[in-house]
């Protein structure tokens, strides 16, 4: 009988005890609540804010990369130093990368940073390297030309765009300089040009002290999309006042050209749940990124954390 009575009294004392926690818990929520200004009536509305119902599934990986071929580099910044992607680790490395993403995340969509009018001679290389195994040097054709043939995929498709040149700049009556003079502008607009020179420096020298993989980790990291992402937001964007903005005009073109090549892309699905592999140039992996993690329809997936 008194075992039975000291029984009960532990049950008790546990259920007091689990009581007290829950009630622990609950002013530990109530007081986040406060100290975040949000009252009962506000988190409601919070809560059902309507969230989409077009069940798209897709996901998205970019895949920013250094050019594999020097002659085709139309980059503002050219690199000195280079990776020879032809030599036979670099080209084991590509081909281990290849598998890698073909079986871990199985794109059905690759898409290239190609003008969308050479998507005839796209379509023709990759029927000869099909037939042929002739494998341009070009990362489009090095990753993509490989991707494709690993999963049966009918082509790549070109999806670049070039807006045309900003209202602003059309309609300048003085050259860049002058115009910097004339507003006083060039300690403003080159404020920053020794840490970008810095930057971009480093990431130039790096080409000569890494292996394909590991440049492509470099600049594909979370730590080198933001750096990079500063270099739209220091120096030129600055340019210009009141009746021209030259300078945020250049900047908004370079979210034009991205916002359009998210289009060509997501123009390219047929179903509601494509995995799609943009391969394009470093520059344009964090605007990419942030375009596509803004669609509903996309799940960004980063092609070194996974």
């Amino acid at each position: 009988m008194a075992e039975n009575k000291l029984y009960a009294c532990l049950i008790i004392l546990l259920i007091v005890f689990q009581s007290c926690v829950q009630d622990n818990n609950r002013a530990s929520d109530l007081e986040a609540n406060s100290s975040s200004s949000l009252d009962s009536i506000t988190l409601n509305n919070i809560n059902n804010i309507p969230q989409f119902t077009t069940g798209y599934k897709h996901k998205a990986m970019v895949l920013g990369t250094f050019h594999f071929n020097r002659s085709t580099d139309g980059s503002d910044v050219v690199a000195k130093n280079q990776i020879d992607v032809m030599t036979e680790e670099n080209q084991k490395l590509i081909e281990e990368l290849v598998n890698r993403i073909a079986n871990d995340y199985k794109p059905t969509i690759i898409a290239v940073e190609w003008m969308p009018s050479y998507q005839g001679r796209i379509d023709s290389l990759y029927i000869k390297y099909k037939e042929t195994g002739a494998l341009p040097k070009n990362e489009a054709f090095q990753i993509g030309f490989r991707l494709a043939k690993k999963m049966d995929l009918p082509t790549i498709y070109c999806v670049d765009n070039r807006p045309p040149q900003p209202e602003s700049v059309m309609t300048m009556e003085l050259d860049f300089d002058d115009f910097l003079k004339s507003l006083n502008q060039e300690s403003l607009v080159n404020e920053y040009d020794e840490d970008n020179k810095a930057y971009n420096n480093y990431m130039d020298n790096l080409l000569g002290k890494s292996d394909v993989i590991q440049h492509l980790k470099t600049i594909n990291s979370k730590e080198n999309k933001k750096r990079y992402k500063a270099l739209s937001f220091t120096g030129l964007v600055n340019a210009g006042y009141k009746d021209n903005y030259v300078g945020a005009d250049f900047t908004g073109m370079w979210f034009q050209r991205n916002t359009r090549i998210y289009v060509n892309t997501r123009n390219l699905a047929k179903t509601k749940n494509e995995r799609v592999l943009i391969i394009y140039g470093a520059a344009h992996k964090w605007v990419l990124d942030d375009i596509f993690e803004g669609s509903p329809e996309f799940e960004l997936v980063q092609p070194f954390e996974y």
